[in-house]
């Protein structure tokens, strides 16, 4: 088990808590790369848990923009689930600032949905992007689409 949080300098935040692999037998890129994760969101008067399934592969794409994004402090990271329940946009204002806008919802693709804002700045993101490189490198992509 690993996770990985964006926080603010108010308290807030959200982590995704990645616990096991959905499918432990398979090795094939599509049903090899679901993990089970566990997400934890506390944002103004709000607190609250839920669980699903993600791919490892969106974890690590995000993980590559959002290296980019701490690297040049200016452009987006995108993060969003093939089933919709948990979607982040990273945007970087140039000189530090960064704004994570983000959406949950209790069910894929049609359940009640939590919209919110953590506004950081880059010194928070480097352990974000630290924690989710330990994440991929603690759940790797197996095999490849095109195998």
């Amino acid at each position: 088990m690993c996770e990985v949080s964006i926080r603010c300098e108010r308290g807030e935040f959200l982590t995704i808590v990645v616990q096991r692999r959905s499918n432990l037998d398979c090795t094939d890129y599509w049903d090899g790369n679901w993990v089970v994760v566990k997400v934890d969101v506390s944002v103004g008067g709000f607190r609250g848990s839920m669980t699903g399934d993600l791919r490892t592969d969106e974890l690590a794409r995000f993980l590559e923009q959002l290296v980019q994004l701490q690297v040049s402090l200016q452009g987006t990271a995108e993060f969003q689930t093939m089933e919709d329940w948990l979607s982040i946009r990273a945007s970087g204002d140039g000189c530090g600032h960064m704004t994570f806008e983000c959406t949950v919802r209790d069910q894929p693709g049609i359940g009640n949905t939590l919209e919110f804002l953590l506004a950081t700045d880059q010194t928070f993101t480097r352990s974000t992007v630290a924690e989710l490189a330990a994440v991929v490198k603690r759940f790797p992509v197996i095999g490849s689409p095109f195998a």
